[in-house]
């Protein structure tokens, strides 16, 4: 979502109940407890919507709301997607959006941390937040009768939360915790210097949850400026799932999302990253490191480039052909993982691998083989085949989740996908050609023009490597 699966970093947050609080009839939402004068109706539109049963509206505050029923459902999934993520954390204070989006669950005006967690609890609700460099999702599942208490309780934390220092500090060390436990991992190191390397200065070099030293500095002034810069209701979108029909959701919706105020949208005016020029190989020598992970690629697709589909199809050939190249290297073969990535700004194109260290020069030097073979000839029948099925199937009917129903949502409206996206991948995947991929991969891929790094066992490395480019090795900080 991934959803920019590539490094989507989840951080989640559960509160389960001991005891439950009936709320709601089914078929009969409760809407009492409103919060701000009800806004006048707009019909919602329901032709060209990406999925079945899925109804698009507005509030007058600009707030986009999608309801999605599904009638079958015993659960209701309701997530708020602020189309602002941490690519907007100030210089210094890298994490401030995801402690931001973990940070107004602490509390609200006339709604404390502790009466809040009691009402979640007794809702049997769960939070996940998912802050990547171009967005912040809040996402609360629960069982549906208890949808109406939640749009209001929700509605109140985005709208008017607290960040009450005490309990700002005790999340915040936790949040540092986490943070650091995640940054020991080896593949999140390699991922870290790649984009570091590739995108610096430009804000996409930072992680999305931000580095520890950086986020200790954050203070709670820090967190409401942010909320009040990107938490506004022009600048969001809110989808719901439920059991329930649009004109059974939207009169609650109204009156409590109200709230949410409007503002002017920040644009991105960040510095664009020099282009690759060569080969360069960067080395983080680990020599206790079990494996070596190593990231290879460059820059990749515009957000609203026509090659989306062709590109997909281009890495998942460039994965099955190089897993197959890869498998006399020994067993177990290396898995593979190959893709371009949407993002606001210019995304990247990025192969991943993890290997023993004994097998890093020559599953390099056979990735690069790969990438000139592909951008020369593109795949073989068999191949493109193959990777139309597998992408077919991730969109086939029942293969999504309702989770990642909400998910798919939000990336469609935040990358400007089209309402009929959805509809459309099929019969344009089918109708990618060998010739349209060779065409897709002499534009984006260039062996010549590449970053490698490579977080693993360094001895030996520089000198067998540097024929391929300028090779640089660092200690671990």
């Amino acid at each position: 979502m991934s959803r920019w699966t590539p490094v989507s970093r989840r951080f989640f947050g559960a509160i389960v109940s001991a005891c439950l609080l009936g709320v709601g009839v089914p078929g009969l939402p409760d809407v009492g407890g409103v919060d701000a004068p009800i806004a006048s109706p707009s019909p919602p539109q329901t032709e060209g919507s990406a999925f079945p049963d899925t109804s698009y509206d507005y509030l007058l505050n600009g707030l986009q709301v999608i309801v999605v029923q599904r009638p079958e459902a015993s659960e209701a999934i309701m997530s708020l997607m602020i189309k602002s993520g941490a690519a907007f954390d100030l210089a210094g204070k890298s994490g401030t959006a995801a402690l931001t989006a973990r940070a107004i669950w602490l509390g609200a005006e006339d709604l404390s941390g502790a009466t809040l967690r009691q009402r979640l609890a007794a809702l049997e609700a769960t939070i996940h937040t998912d802050v990547t460099w171009d967005s912040t999702t809040i996402t609360v599942e629960a069982p549906a009768r208890g949808l109406p208490e939640l749009i209001r309780l929700m509605a109140r934390v985005v709208s008017r939360p607290t960040f009450e220092a005490e309990a700002v500090a005790a999340l915040k060390a936790q949040f540092l915790e986490e943070v650091k436990v995640k940054s020991g991992d080896l593949s999140e190191i390699a991922d870290q210097d790649w984009y570091r390397a590739l995108y610096h200065p430009h804000p996409y070099a930072r992680p999305p949850e931000g580095l520890p030293e950086e986020i200790a500095a954050i203070t709670p002034l820090d967190l409401a400026r942010h909320h009040a810069r990107f938490f506004i209701a022009n600048n969001a979108t809110l989808v719901i799932l439920s059991p329930f029909a649009p004109e059974m959701v939207m009169p609650i919706v109204r009156p409590n999302f109200g709230a949410m105020l409007k503002g002017k949208i920040v644009p991105p005016t960040f510095i664009a990253p020099a282009p690759l020029q060569g080969v360069r190989i960067l080395i983080r020598d680990l020599p206790e490191a079990p494996v070596a992970h190593i990231r290879l690629g460059s820059f990749g697709l515009e957000r609203f480039s026509d090659d989306y589909i062709p590109a997909l199809v281009l890495a998942e050939a460039i994965r099955l052909r190089l897993e197959r190249a890869l498998s006399d290297l020994g067993n177990p073969a290396p898995r593979a993982h190959c893709r371009f990535d949407l993002r606001t700004q210019r995304g990247p194109f990025r192969l991943s691998l993890a290997v023993p260290n004994e097998r890093i020069v020559p599953t390099i030097r056979r990735a690069l083989q790969v990438l000139t073979e592909m951008r020369a000839a593109g795949p073989t029948p068999e191949e493109l085949a193959e990777a139309q099925r597998r992408w077919g199937e991730q969109l086939a009917p029942g293969a999504l989740s309702p989770r990642q129903w909400v998910e798919m949502l939000h990336r469609i409206e935040l990358y400007g996908l089209g309402r009929d996206y959805v509809h459309r991948f099929p019969a344009r995947l089918r109708r990618v050609t060998r010739e349209e991929v060779v065409r897709v991969a002499e534009k984006y891929l260039s062996p010549q023009n590449l970053l490698i790094v490579i977080v693993g066992r360094a001895q030996g490395l520089a000198d067998a490597l540097k024929d391929l480019g300028t090779v640089e090795v660092k200690a671990r900080a």
